[in-house]
């Protein structure tokens, strides 16, 4: 499951170099275009279900392997690392998920975020919200100069 979660976090770095709304906006579509397929497997492997708790369980576990797999070095992931990862989560992974509007998206977040709690460290804090709200936190302009 999930064999593709791992290219989720290409070009991670620049995806949150310089963000402002506009950036922001065009990143995000960008990031849900090219994740479309992971996003889609996410959310019905979630909402088809029987036990929809369970399932999104299952794809929070797969998720947190995907990354550990590909940023863990002798089985750990640096702390400077962990935290470009937390903040990535937070600005496209989480709204991504929640854009798609489906009705599982707030349990599979939910799952997501409490994986991440209990298994990668200084992530202990780690919250999520939607696109909206972190778009709506970017000013246009900053006293005229931006």
């Amino acid at each position: 499951m999930l064999e593709q979660a791992g290219a989720m976090f290409d070009n991670m770095e620049a995806m949150m170099y310089r963000l402002k709304k506009k950036a922001y906006r065009e990143r995000m579509e960008q990031f849900r275009e090219k994740n479309r397929a992971v996003l889609t497997e996410m959310t019905d492997f979630a909402g088809q279900a029987n036990n929809r708790d369970e399932a999104a369980a299952q794809v929070a576990k797969a998720l947190a392997d995907a990354v550990e797999a590909r940023f863990a070095k002798r089985g750990k992931i640096s702390g400077r690392s962990q935290m470009d990862i937390n903040l990535f989560m937070i600005y496209f992974v989480f709204p991504a998920i929640l854009l798609t509007q489906s009705e599982c998206a707030v349990p599979l977040a939910d799952a997501i975020r409490d994986e991440w709690r209990g298994r990668f460290r200084d992530s202990a804090q780690l919250g999520y919200t939607t696109y909206e709200e972190i778009s709506s936190t970017f000013q246009e302009k900053f006293l005229g100069i931006f």
